[in-house]
């Protein structure tokens, strides 16, 4: 009875396990090599980015910060420019509140609820929206946290338009 590798390092007495190795390693490669460029679909598509114009809301803002986001600041996402505000309108914040047997809705005190306009640049590329092509956006998603010059914010993306 043979054994499985002899005293040369043999497999059965006839190739070498190294060499082995090397001929299946040169296979997988092919194999890989073949399936990327023969059989994958190509990827490569070429989108070009249009003007944006989205509206974010913050809520529940004290007001001195408040006064710190300003028309014409520079909106960045994880340092990635993302717009410039355009407009900024503001209204009182409203908290649901329990009292006396029931539940109602009542302005809070020094606090704010925040609409921002931003334009920008997007692409849109099999329905997933990417500002300045590398940031993802959809509307009503979490929170997002958005920097300015003056200020850093969570805020909702309300509405989103593109190319208009």
């Amino acid at each position: 009875m043979k054994r499985l590798i002899d005293d040369k390092g043999r497999l059965f007495g006839k190739i070498s396990v190294i060499d082995l190795v090397v001929i299946l390693l040169i296979i997988a490669v092919a194999i890989g090599a073949y399936i990327k460029f023969m059989v994958a679909p190509q990827t490569a598509v070429t989108i070009e980015a249009a003007p944006a114009q989205y509206t974010l809301e913050i809520q529940n803002v004290r007001d001195w910060a408040m006064h710190n986001i300003r028309e014409g600041d520079q909106v960045f996402v994880t340092g990635v420019y993302v717009g410039t505000i355009t407009q900024v309108t503001y209204g009182p914040h409203e908290a649901t509140r329990r009292g006396e047997g029931s539940v109602f809705r009542a302005e809070v005190p020094e606090r704010y609820n925040v609409w921002l306009e931003i334009e920008g640049t997007a692409t849109v590329n099999d329905g997933r929206i990417m500002l300045s092509r590398t940031v993802p956006i959809a509307r009503g998603n979490s929170p997002t946290d958005f920097v300015t010059r003056y200020a850093t914010f969570y805020a909702i993306v309300r509405e989103i338009h593109i190319g208009e």
